[in-house]
């Protein structure tokens, strides 16, 4: 493999990871600097959080350079933060480190030690570390007994969604996002999240305050229960 190769290969890793391609220049100088290791780093602000990545990247006795993986760091507005490191064979990519970081569940195909394929839920135990400083990785395996479509399907709220969006909410989820429902006609803002734990998901208003989903689907039926006397009294009028 030319170093060209290599520089195209590493890129190409970075982009499909979530870093986009702001990375390329300094990650080809330093290719080309022929360091047996080197990192780049990436600051990102999300709201009122600071987000630090740390790419590791190491060459090979061959010459070759592999992308190793990457440390994060989400540090609040009141001095708290979190951080953990994620390596490359985990497949994590720079938002799903995020949501992790934020204490949500990522959706991820993984392969045990016999190289076979398995799906599970992963959630860092951000209340511990272990002698390395790294969070537990807590698995909910396939077999746990959660299975997200069958837990939305529960819920009114999420039936008000058309299919196409719900497809989406799917996809949303699985990667650890908080998703926002888009319910027209109402003022309210609702955030859905996976909670794999509790084989449920967990609803958020615009706050971050948790709500209990059944109360929300009940004063969404009521709302609809309202609509609907209401226009039959106005059809009431108009025939009388």
């Amino acid at each position: 493999m030319t170093i060209k190769e290599n520089i195209e290969q590493l890129q190409e890793r970075l982009k499909y990871s979530g870093f986009g391609e702001s990375l390329n220049k300094d990650l080809e100088k330093s290719v080309k600097a022929k360091k047996d290791e080197f990192s780049l780093e990436v600051l990102k602000e999300v709201g009122s959080q600071q987000l630090e990545y740390k790419l590791h990247f190491q060459r090979s006795s061959e010459g070759r350079y592999y992308y190793n993986g990457f440390d994060a760091k989400l540090a609040n507005t009141d001095g708290g933060e979190v951080s953990q490191r994620f390596y490359q064979n985990q497949g994590i990519s720079a938002k799903e480190a995020y949501n992790l970081l934020e204490g949500r569940a990522v959706f991820k195909s993984l392969f045990n030690k016999e190289g076979q394929r398995y799906n599970a839920w992963l959630q860092l135990d951000l209340g511990n570390r272990d002698d390395k400083g790294q969070h537990p990785v807590t698995q909910y395996h396939q077999n746990y007994g959660f299975n997200l479509e069958e837990s939305l399907d529960k819920f009114a709220i999420v039936g008000r969604q058309a299919p196409e969006n719900k497809e989406t909410l799917l996809y949303s989820l699985k990667k650890g996002n908080l998703h926002q429902l888009g319910l027209e006609g109402q003022g309210e803002k609702y955030f859905l999240a996976a909670n794999p734990k509790f084989k449920s998901v967990s609803v958020f208003d615009e706050h971050g305050k948790a709500l209990k989903i059944e109360t929300i689907d009940k004063r969404l039926n009521s709302n609809e229960e309202l609509g609907e006397n209401s226009a039959k009294r106005q059809q009431k009028r108009i025939n009388a």
